[in-house]
């Protein structure tokens, strides 16, 4: 299924670091810099959009080598999200949610790391947050 976004999250994940309970090795960029996104690179992204906006968050493995492959299980909600709720998984791995109140506001992103086939695996937390005018 094709994106509507227009604004892309992506958190990157070193496989290596990465520890249950722990955001080292996690960093999260957008293509919003320009407009006045701070926090690049860190777990502390401020993605600055405007109101009515569809983001696309993905996470990824730095390691291209590595057969692990990280995956989003929750986008928080957050009051931004307005009447629309939370951002949705759109079936390729990807969530997909559309701001509708301006304002800002704090979210967290959840995402599961499976080192062993098999093994529950680590998961991640952490806030990042969306500033909408």
């Amino acid at each position: 299924m094709a994106s509507s976004a227009t604004v892309f999250i992506q958190v990157w994940v070193d496989i290596n670091a990465i520890q249950n309970g722990s955001t080292k090795g996690v960093y999260a960029v957008d293509n919003r810099v320009g407009q006045g996104s701070t926090g690049e690179g860190s777990t502390s992204l401020a993605t600055h959009v405007t109101n009515g906006t569809t983001i696309q968050w993905n996470v990824y493995n730095i390691d291209p080598t590595s057969t692990v492959v990280p995956a989003i299980t929750a986008i928080g909600n957050a009051a931004v999200f307005g009447a629309g709720g939370q951002p949705q998984n759109d079936g390729t791995g990807a969530y997909v949610g559309q701001v509708q109140q301006t304002g800002q506001s704090s979210y967290q992103i959840t995402f599961n790391v499976q080192k062993q086939p098999g093994s529950a695996g680590i998961t991640v937390n952490f806030s990042p947050s969306l500033v909408v005018q």
